[in-house]
């Protein structure tokens, strides 16, 4: 399957898609990045009936493909992470696809996937209970921490979450030092850590596979299942690749993003999932 990499500005983009609509009939699709790219392409996608374009990032995709919608060129789909817009009412952009969940991490986690990813992970033999007990445990932890990213998007991004590394903050016990983790994201700033404590605290309504993002379950994943190994931790990106190889075909069709697709390719009358 071809890829586009170099394209990063939406209206290059747009006309790289429209260049290629001159030339092809099959279906155009505008991805955030090369990881979303090794993904999926394991799952539809078939070459060289499909060409792919890396937009090297979100925003670029949704511009690019509302420029790809107005001027009337058909084929075309951007997937993309669904990050808080679902919780945030964000307007959505024809054609494009998120993930179901947060992002495709955890909707990876939420999938049948996760158990065989466990048993990996953790190197032990678990029942069901057992692997989802330790799922919910830690997204309760990840979807703490984004109650206080949801809050720093909506007040000027005040808390930067780059570096955070949220697997240093468990706890031998399973538990999450929230206190420690709020400090050190706010330690050169002047802001109210017993106030971020009691928000991120705060009950919600929202599920927590909606609120928590996929770079820190990953990271708690990473270092829980090492304190449960008595070794070291793999990083974060070994955590992330383990994930992504474990998500088969099987557990993509169990997705609303496969439904949604599928709806597509009967719309556009174009073949995007090659037949099992």
């Amino acid at each position: 399957m071809a890829l586009q990499q170099h394209q990063s500005n939406p209206t290059r983009i747009a006309n790289e898609v429209g260049m290629l609509r001159s030339g092809m009939a099959g279906p155009i699709v505008l991805v955030e990045g090369t990881t979303d790219t090794r993904l999926f392409r394991r799952l539809f996608m078939p070459s060289p009936q499909v060409r792919v374009i890396h937009c090297k990032g979100k925003s670029h995709l949704l511009s690019a493909m509302q420029l790809v919608t107005d001027r009337g060129v058909t084929g075309v789909l951007g997937i993309c992470d669904a990050d808080f817009d679902r919780l945030l009412g964000t307007p959505t952009v024809k054609g494009v696809f998120p993930v179901d969940h947060h992002d495709t991490e955890i909707m990876i986690c939420e999938s049948p996937a996760f158990n065989h990813f466990y048993v990996e992970l953790y190197e032990r033999e678990a029942d069901d209970k057992e692997v989802q007990r330790t799922k919910m445990r830690l997204l309760g932890h990840a979807a703490n921490l984004g109650k206080l990213r949801i809050w720093s998007l909506q007040n000027g991004g005040s808390i930067g979450f780059k570096k955070l590394n949220a697997g240093d903050f468990i706890e031998r016990d399973g538990g999450f030092d929230l206190k420690s983790c709020i400090d050190e994201l706010i330690s050169e700033k002047d802001m109210d850590s017993n106030a971020l404590l009691s928000l991120a605290k705060n009950k919600t309504e929202s599920p927590d596979a909606e609120m928590s993002c996929g770079h820190d379950m990953t990271s708690l994943l990473d270092a829980d299942a090492a304190i449960r190994r008595r070794s070291d931790t793999y990083g974060r990106d070994v955590i992330e690749k383990m994930l992504r190889l474990s998500f088969d075909s099987k557990s993509f069709s169990a997705t609303n993003m496969y439904a949604s697709l599928k709806s597509w390719e009967e719309e556009e009358g174009i073949k995007l999932i090659p037949d099992s």
